[in-house]
Formats: C-alpha cells, sequence, structure tokens
C-alpha cells in the first residue's frame, strides 16, 4: 500500500539561502520541500524562481533532499559547471540519517540502478539511538541513487517513502542533505537542517532551533519523552509558558526557562475522574486565554483547570497544509474539540463545520475564530453524538471536499456503548465514506498506540473497501521524534472522480 504522494510539503516560512555569489556562479542551501526548477505540474515553490534572475541549471536536488545547489549566472559559469558535471570532475558528499546500522563503518555500494552501473561510498558517522548518520560520496548520477544504494544496504534512509517503509515514515522528509560540492578545486557548502540534530549528538534544542526561531510560530514541544532521552517527561511551549506532563513514576526531566510552568502529574489510575488538572508550578500564572501562534494562525489555549490546551501539538503539520491548501473546500471536522483543524481550514478561505460531543470544547471555536479574525458566522458546530450525526449528515445528502476523522482512542458516546479505535475504526470509516465527494479527501488519525502504521491502514481499508486511494502519508512533526512507531498516524485518502 504506497501512497500517491511521497515528497514532503514546503515548512511554512523557509526559504532558500545564498551561500556565493560572483559573475559566473550562484550556490544556494535548498530547504526540503522546494524544487530545483518549476515541473510545470503543481504549485511547490522553486529555487529557480526565488532566486528570480536568468540561471543555467545544471545539478538537481530532489523535492526531499536539502542542500547545495549550485547555477550558472554566464557563459563561463554554465561551461565550467557542465564540464564539471559531465566530465564527473564534481565531487558531491551527502549526510543522511539511516534506519538501523549499516553493515560496516565504511563500503562502497556498486548495485546498478535502472539497469546501469551506480557506485556510492559510504561511512558510517555516528549512532544514535535507532539511527545512524551516514556520509555518502556518489560516484555516479544515477536518479535516486543514494536512496537505492543505502536501502540496498538494509538501512533506508529515515523518512523514504519510495525506498522504506512507506506507511511508517518516522520523519516529515527523506533526511538526505547535500553538504559540500566541490568544482575546481573550490569548496562549497550547507550546514545540516536542524532536522539532523539527532542524530548529530546536538541534542534537542538544536532539533528544535528553526521553531524556536520562527516568529511566526510560538507552540512547539521542547522535550518528547524517550525520544529525547527523558522518558515520562514531555514539556510544551505555549508562548510564555510551559505545560509539563509526568508520567506516573518518571523521573523530574529538565525544565527550559519559562515565564511559569504548569505541571499535570499523571496517576496510573485516570478513570472516573481521578486525574487531577494541571497546577502552576513554578513562576507567574498564565491569563486565562493565551494567545499563540503556529506558522501565522492565531489560537487560544486556556493552561490551567484542563486536561488539553485545546491544541494537540502534535499535530502542527497537517494544521499548516489546511492554512496553506484547503481555500475553496468545504470541511467536515468531526471530534472537533476546540477546533484546531477548522481553524486553520477557515484561514485558507474553507467553509467548515464542526462536530463533537462536548459543548464546552465546541464553545471555544467561535473563540478561536475571532481571535484569528476569521468571521464565526460563516463557520456551523454541531453539539452531539459524533457517530448520529454522521448518519444524520449523510441522509441528508450532505457532501464535503474533506472529512477529518480524528477521535480518541476510546469514548463512550450517548448510546453508553464503548467505542474503541483499536477495534472499531473500520466502522467509523464505513459511515463518514458516503459524505465524502467525489474527488474529496477523507482524513484519518488516531493516537492508539495499538494500531502501529500498517495495522491501521489496513483498518481503514477495512472500512471503505477499495474506495479510497492513499494519498498521503502525514509524518511526525520535527518536535516530536519518534523513538519506534509514530504514535500519532495520519493518512489521507481519496475518493476517485
Amino acid at each position: 500500500m504506497t501512497p500517491r504522494q511521497l515528497d514532503c510539503d514546503p515548512v511554512p516560512g523557509a526559504a532558500p539561502r545564498v551561500l556565493h555569489r560572483d559573475a559566473d556562479l550562484i550556490a544556494v542551501d535548498k530547504p526540503p520541500g522546494w524544487l530545483t526548477h518549476p515541473d510545470g505540474v503543481g504549485a511547490r515553490p522553486s529555487v529557480v524562481e526565488w532566486l528570480d534572475e536568468p540561471v543555467g541549471v545544471h545539478q538537481r536536488l530532489d523535492v526531499d533532499t536539502s542542500g547545495v545547489l549550485l547555477f550558472s549566472r554566464s557563459p563561463a559559469g554554465a561551461a565550467t559547471l557542465h564540464r564539471a558535471f559531465a566530465e564527473r570532475r564534481a565531487e558531491k558528499v551527502y549526510l543522511a540519517v539511516v534506519e538501523g546500522r549499516p553493515p560496516g563503518e565504511r563500503g562502497e555500494a556498486t548495485a546498478p540502478v535502472d539497469g546501469r552501473p551506480a557506485r556510492t561510498g559510504w561511512r558510517a558517522m555516528r549512532r544514535a539511538g535507532d539511527v545512524t548518520l551516514v556520509e555518502a560520496r556518489p560516484h555516479t548520477g544515477r536518479r535516486h541513487q543514494i536512496r537505492i544504494h543505502l536501502a540496498g544496504l538494509g538501512c533506508p534512509i529515515r523518512g523514504d517513502g519510495r525506498h522504506g517503509d512507506p506507511l511508517d515514515r518516522r520523519a516529515y522528509r527523506a533526511l538526505l542533505h547535500c553538504a559540500e560540492v566541490w568544482i575546481d578545486g573550490r569548496r562549497f557548502t550547507a550546514d545540516p537542517p536542524p532536522d539532523f540534530a539527532r542524530a548529530r549528538g546536538l541534542g534537542w534544542a538544536a532539533g528544535r532551533a528553526g521553531l524556536a526561531a520562527d516568529p511566526d510560530t510560538t507552540c512547539y514541544r521542547l522535550i518528547d519523552g524517550a525520544a529525547d532521552g527523558h522518558p515520562g517527561w514531555t514539556v510544551d511551549r505555549y508562548g510564555e509558558h510551559l505545560w509539563i506532563q509526568q508520567a506516573a513514576g518518571a523521573p523530574t526531566g529538565p525544565t527550559p526557562d519559562a515565564r511559569g510552568a504548569y505541571v499535570i502529574r499523571a496517576l496510573k489510575d485516570r478513570s472516573r475522574g481521578r486525574q487531577p488538572p494541571p497546577a502552576l508550578a513554578a513562576g507567574a500564572p498564565a491569563p486565562e486565554w493565551s494567545t499563540v501562534f503556529e506558522h501565522g494562525t492565531r489560537y487560544v489555549v486556556q493552561l490551567g483547570g484542563q486536561l488539553s490546551t485545546g491544541l494537540f501539538l502534535d499535530q502542527r503539520p497537517q494544521r499548516a497544509w489546511l492554512a496553506a491548501h484547503a481555500g475553496g473546500m468545504r470541511v467536515l471536522n468531526t471530534f472537533a474539540h476546540a477546533g484546531g483543524f477548522s481553524v486553520a481550514a477557515a484561514r485558507a478561505g474553507a467553509e467548515t463545520v464542526s462536530v463533537d460531543l462536548s459543548k464546552a470544547w465546541l464553545e471555544r471555536i467561535p473563540l478561536q475564530l475571532a481571535a484569528a479574525g476569521l468571521d464565526p458566522g460563516r463557520h456551523d458546530t454541531i453539539y452531539g453524538d459524533v457517530f448520529d450525526w454522521i448518519r444524520r449528515l449523510a441522509k441528508r445528502g450532505e457532501r464535503y471536499d474533506l472529512v477529518i476523522l480524528d477521535p480518541p482512542s476510546t469514548s463512550v458516546g450517548t448510546t453508553k456503548k464503548r467505542w474503541s479505535a483499536a477495534r472499531d475504526y473500520p466502522e467509523l470509516v464505513r459511515l463518514a465514506l458516503p459524505l465524502v465527494a467525489p474527488g474529496g479527501r477523507l482524513w484519518t488519525a488516531t493516537n492508539h498506540r495499538k494500531l502501529t502504521p500498517p495495522r491501521f491502514a489496513r483498518a481503514v481499508v477495512e472500512g471503505h473497501r477499495g474506495a479510497l486511494e492513499l494519498e498521503r502519508v502525514c509524518p511526525p512533526a520535527v518536535d516530536f521524534p519518534c523513538a519506534g512507531p509514530p504514535p500519532v498516524k495520519t493518512l489521507v485518502w481519496r475518493r476517485p472522480g
């Protein structure tokens, strides 16, 4: 089961960076998600368009791949690059984060690529948990050569859905970076982006440097439990305050500097309302409503008094996609909670309908929309049992361009029957399927730990019975590194037609 879309989306706010410019050549550090030049198909940004000047293209990097790109600016520069690349005189050095461990410290992969001879020298540089940082030097220039050769060694690049596991990505893109290019004795270099930090041993702060430096993003995860070396200890930043969760029996972990910190100390038995809400543990209290931003979208959260702030940070990339692409859509957001998906889609110009069994959480959605500068009157909320309302909306003949299913792992609705994502997700998909318009999408998400990515995909297929095509696997956000399968699984399906 392979998704149709395998390449990553551009990170909001990320842009190329000029490394060197002279009369003949220009060197650029390409961010992931950008094309080298326009492809005439989609609306992805390209480095050539960003440069906004006539340049010659002699080298290309995949959409997912970051790093050094060279362009010519004159006939002399074009001749230099043409000779270097055509005659294999240019030397390129890539860094890759691979799953597991390569078979040895160094070697050369020589398997043919597309039936043609290919050679890639490789060296294992550093082991970091369940991944290894590898240096790769391609001696031939076949398409996807490094990806294919590393996968052939039994250690595919993390996040590579083409040559690794297409369902269990564990990174938002294939972690491949062109770190150096040598041309006629001249060296052009680009440091790896923050998503390489863990494999380079630089720690959690470096891995989230891009988020910390983004003035349009003020909420993200700072410490992600075992994945960051602190089992049972997670720390989220919401503006000037921290929201900390400590699992029962887990040691206290580091607490970054902040104006104030709220802590939830989880009990082993959280049933029947025994779990106390977060308490202010240090510093000044937050206001009743705190304003935070995600890639420029404004949200309001509440840090005290509830077991949820109203905004689940692990779905930040999906909200960013909605804010960029949902324009003109009619969106049904089920299990809407405080409406994070609805606000993001509304920002793009979508029409939204949000359904939830909690009236208290639904009442936050107009507040969220107003805070984001949007008209709440253009967006509907429906209070009631989601399963009941899905049936009602289908009977009415309602159709949506996007239906979002992000249920809790377990719940009890108005029928008092306990629902479990591990057991009952196929039924939910079957009920929602009639609401998806021809050509529309169904987003399926779960954080149930027993549903691994392959098992979750099979459960969704069991529900739609071949009526949908898998379009995209949404990998985890960069601030939620995976120590094993991703806890949150989000699959996007499209209805043909």
